[in-house]
Parts: C-alpha cells; sequence; structure tokens
C-alpha cells in the first residue's frame, strides 16, 4: 500500500508532574528533513526523537513542536531555586552590621527576599521523568502522523490506480490498431512509389524489401510490449509495503519514453492523439507520485 508524505499529528501526555504536549507535521520532499523545536534543556533529546521519526518514516519533511508544562499550569522550562550562598553572605554581613553598631532587633525575612539575586530561576535539566513522557508522547503523536500518511496514501492509490487504467485502455487501442496502421502504411507506401515511378520498370522484390523496410520504421510493437510490462510493475508496487515513491517516479519515467517512441514513431493520426492523452495522464500521475513517501 502507498502512504503519503503529508500528515499531521498530535498527543499529550501527563504524569502527575509534567503535562508533554507534541505536534508534528510532514510535506513531502525528495529525502528526510527533520527540525525539532525542544526547550533547551531538552536538546539531549533530539538525536533519539529524530532516530525515532526515522525509524518509521523514510522521506519527507518533518517539524517538531514540544511543550513541557509543569502540572499543566505554568512553564516547565526552568526552575526557581534560593542562592542559599548569597543569601547566608547577606545574612552574616548584616549580623556584622548589627554587632559593630550595637543594634537591637531581629533581621527580618523582607530585607533578605528583597535583595538582588537572592531568588534565582535556573534552566531544568533533564531526568529520567522528562525523558519517558517525552518519548512516550513523541511516539503517539508520530503514531497518530502515519495513520494520516496511510488514509491520504489510500486515496492517492486510488486516483493512481484510475488514471493508470485510462493508460491501459489506450494502450490497448494502439496495440489493436497497430497491425491496421501498417497495412494501411505499406499500402500508402506502394501507391506513392508507383506514382513516382509510373512509366519505370522496377523489381518487384526489391519495392517490397525497400516498403517492408520503411514499414518496419514505424512499427511500434516492441515499444507497445514494454508499455505494457511497465504498466503491469507499476499496478505491481501498489500491493507491496515500504517507501515507493522513487521506484514509481523511476517507472513513470519509463513509461513516458516508450511513449513519447510511439508518438514519434507512428504515422497514424489517432495513434499520436492518444499517445498525446497518455502523455497527459502521465503527468497529473508525476504530480502525485510527488506527494506518495
Amino acid at each position: 500500500m502507498l502512504n503519503s508524505m503529508t500528515g499531521y499529528g498530535r498527543s499529550e501526555q501527563h504524569n502527575g508532574l509534567f503535562a508533554c504536549k507534541v505536534e508534528i507535521r510532514s510535506v513531502n520532499n525528495r529525502f528526510i528533513e527533520i527540525n525539532t523545536r525542544l526547550p533547551k534543556f531538552l536538546a539531549a533529546l533530539e538525536l533519539p526523537i529524530k532516530k525515532l521519526i526515522k525509524s518509521r518514516c523514510a522521506r519527507g519533511s518533518f517539524d517538531l513542536f514540544l511543550n513541557l508544562e509543569n502540572n499543566g499550569e505554568s512553564s516547565a522550562n526552568s526552575e526557581v531555586k534560593p542562592n542559599l550562598r548569597m543569601a547566608s553572605q547577606y545574612f552574616e554581613a548584616f549580623k556584622q552590621i548589627k554587632e559593630e553598631l550595637g543594634l537591637s532587633g531581629d533581621i527580618p525575612i523582607d530585607a533578605l527576599l528583597d535583595l538582588k539575586d537572592i531568588i534565582k530561576t535556573e534552566p531544568l535539566t533533564l531526568d529520567a521523568s522528562h525523558e519517558s513522557i517525552i518519548l512516550e508522547t513523541v511516539e503517539q503523536a508520530l503514531s497518530a502522523l502515519i495513520e494520516m500518511r496511510r488514509e491520504e496514501g489510500e486515496n492517492l492509490q486510488t486516483d493512481l490506480a484510475e488514471r493508470l487504467q485510462g493508460i491501459r485502455q489506450l494502450a490497448g487501442s494502439i496495440k489493436e490498431r497497430q497491425p491496421v496502421v501498417l497495412e494501411e502504411y505499406r499500402k500508402r507506401l506502394q501507391d506513392k512509389i508507383k506514382t513516382l515511378t509510373e512509366g519505370i520498370e522496377l523489381d518487384p522484390t526489391r519495392l517490397a524489401q525497400e516498403t517492408a523496410l520503411l514499414a518496419d520504421r514505424c512499427d511500434i510493437s516492441e515499444e507497445i510490449t514494454r508499455l505494457e510490462s511497465h504498466l503491469e510493475q507499476f499496478s505491481d508496487l501498489f500491493q507491496k509495503g515500504g517507501p515507493l515513491g522513487r521506484k514509481l517516479e523511476f517507472i513513470t519515467q519509463e513509461i513516458n519514453r516508450e511513449t513519447n517512441t510511439i508518438g514519434s514513431k507512428s504515422v497514424d493520426y489517432q495513434v499520436s492523439q492518444q499517445a498525446i492523452e497518455i502523455k497527459s495522464l502521465l503527468e497529473k500521475i508525476r504530480e502525485q507520485l510527488q506527494n506518495i513517501e
């Protein structure tokens, strides 16, 4: 089955301490490209997250957004801590002033809290509780995205199958007409040669050889056979799993090559028109294949 490269997945997980929200989007790309937006203290998880995505997806451009909240209320990117060392130094300085000046009374806590840098914020450090909930949330969001890519791939496969059937019908019509076209071409050649050589005695064997040679140049039997083979390969790939986009693109190029040859060699208007219709369907198939993984 085919998979699209377009998808979206979202997941949210709670572990009692933290709430993790992950969104991941993907669009088509020739290769695989992953962009992550993580809090600075989670930078160590960037590589495992990318490895996880690559293990389940082969192509596409991915954007992953992650938000970690403390109990679902405040940002979990930093934490508030007392600067005990500085507070102790301030307190000792207050005591020294009190003793040297003979002052009485207690040193109020407000006096310490009003001082600069007594309370500080520090970036959180990654620990097991963060890592576990984050990777689990990413896994679930990625699964949702892959499911959307699968569903979109089914729609694309249905569209491609219809266009492929259209090409099969056109190729069948060309094949059926080919014997008639060759016979008509031989007859026109013979009539034209007779007209040009009227009154001149010609060797019948030589005339037949030349006529057969010219007719052979417009014979597209081999091209039709190869075209049918490529169409069968294209159809067979639908039943296989895994990334198929590049293989289908290559086969489409081969189908287009045979169609071009048929169009250039044919001397029949009807066949030429059918070749043009095949190329039109191939162009639409190529556009769809741009989004197949």
